[in-house]
Formats: structure tokens, sequence, C-alpha cells
């Protein structure tokens, strides 16, 4: 469970830590030097991937000692370049070589009431999931947040992934590889074959949607065709998705502890 517990960004779980330094400060080494340390190689790697080399200095130079050493393991100095773990930018295939949708949510807004209400994010993205259906019908598994949203609006075939309260009854924080896993798991219970997967995702969140659909033993690709939405939401109830720069980060961290 990811827990961010500072202005700056810092993500805190599972013992390591990646703390987002502030915007303006320390030089920060040319992000198209030879990579000839794992940093630099790190910081080569993620400026193609993000299309911005200074955040992704920003960002690389922030990182704990023990968070860069777990990415070492995942991935080594000599695979940095080409790794799929440190892909942002997923395969996209057309509409027809998918039997199922994955919507993944990205933050949401707190109601007045005390729930939640999706937030422009989460719109967007059922909008995105309306674009693919529109293209090819399909067996939808979303997150609560945009499985009401569509289910609203009459689309068939959406079963809601949903949060699981704790003992107290309350509400436990969903994570990415939580809903691949429920979405499989409830796929199965109701006799429907997933398949190959369309993964509908924020636009930075969908290289880790994919790679945590894989994960979970499931064929995903993003669809052809279907422009996902990349602009934040400032008034998000979860900090890490209010701006580009916490998410990135947080995303790497991520990356770290899931997959």
């Amino acid at each position: 469970m990811l827990r961010v517990v500072s202005a700056l960004g810092l993500v805190v779980a599972t013992g390591l830590a990646v703390t987002v330094p502030p915007a303006a400060g320390a030089a920060e080494p040319s992000p198209t030097a030879p990579p000839g340390d794992y940093r630099s190689a790190l910081i080569a790697r993620l400026a193609k991937e993000w299309r911005d080399p200074a955040l992704a200095a920003e960002i690389v130079n922030g990182l704990d000692p023990g968070l860069l050493a777990s990415l070492e393991g995942r991935v080594a100095l000599a695979e940095v370049a080409t790794s799929p773990f440190l892909s942002y930018r997923p395969q996209r295939r057309p509409a027809k070589a998918f039997d199922s949708v994955i919507v993944y949510a990205f933050g949401y807004h707190d109601a007045a009431d005390g729930g939640r209400e999706p937030g422009p994010v989460n719109e967007a993205l059922a909008a995105a999931t309306r674009t693919l259906l529109a293209k090819r019908s399909l067996p939808v598994f979303a997150q609560t947040e945009i499985a009401e949203i569509l289910a609203a609006e009459g689309v068939p075939r959406v079963t809601s992934i949903d949060p699981v309260a704790g003992p107290d009854g309350t509400i436990q924080y969903l994570s990415t590889a939580g809903v691949a896993v429920q979405a499989k798991a409830k796929a199965g219970a109701a006799g429907t074959d997933l398949g190959p997967v369309a993964v509908v995702a924020f636009s930075d969140h969908a290289g880790r949607s994919v790679l945590t659909t894989e994960a979970a033993g499931l064929d995903a690709a993003l669809a052809r065709g279907v422009t996902l939405p990349d602009a934040y939401d400032s008034a998000s109830a979860q900090p890490w998705t209010r701006d580009r720069r916490s998410y990135l980060a947080t995303d790497l961290f991520g990356r770290v502890a899931t997959l």
C-alpha cells in the first residue's frame, strides 16, 4: 500500500522511500550524458519514456538509494535501455484483437456525504472506454468510479471492481494489482474467458497497468484509436495523482513493490 506523507511526495511502503525533490534547486546531470552509471542510464531511459528529460533527471536524482538498488535488482544496467519493466508506452493492437476490457481508475473526489465521486479523470476514462466499445462490444471490468458511470449510461456487460472493507469497516486501498486480480477472479466466477485484454488507464498509468495485467497471467495491451486522458486533476483526493511529478515518482515505486 502506498502512502503519501508530505507535500514533496514522500511515498512509504514496505521499508522503501522515494523523495521527490523541489522543482528548483540542485544541479542535475544531463539526461543525454553517456549512461556510465545506473542513475544516468535510468535518466536516459525515462527521459525518452516520459518525453521530459528535465523531469526524468529531477525524479531519478531524488530516488532513495534503497529504491534505486531495488530497481537495479529488477533491471540490470545493461538492460535499462530496453527492458519492458521501464516502459510507459505499451504496445497497441486493433480493437478486433481483444475479448474483454479492464479499466483502471485514477484518483477520485471526496463527496460531501463522505462517499466518493469519480472526478474528471475517471469521467474521461469512462469516455475512452465508450470509444473502444463503439469499435467492438466487449465485457468490461472497471473500478467502481468508472463502472457506475458506464452502468448509468446503459453500457451492457459491465462488472464493477470494488474496494474491500477491512474488519473495522474501513475501505481498503485497492491497488492496480488488486484490480487485475479481482477482475480475473470475477471473470472466472462468471464463466467469462477474458482472453486478450484491452487496458484503459490514465496515460502515465497505462504502462504499469498493462504490466500488472500481464503479471496476473493475462494477455494485455492498449487499443488503437483510443485516446487516453493525460490531464492531471489537482483536486484529486489521492495526492500522488494530482500532478505528473508526484505521480511518476510513485509509479516507479509501484513497479518495484508489485511487479
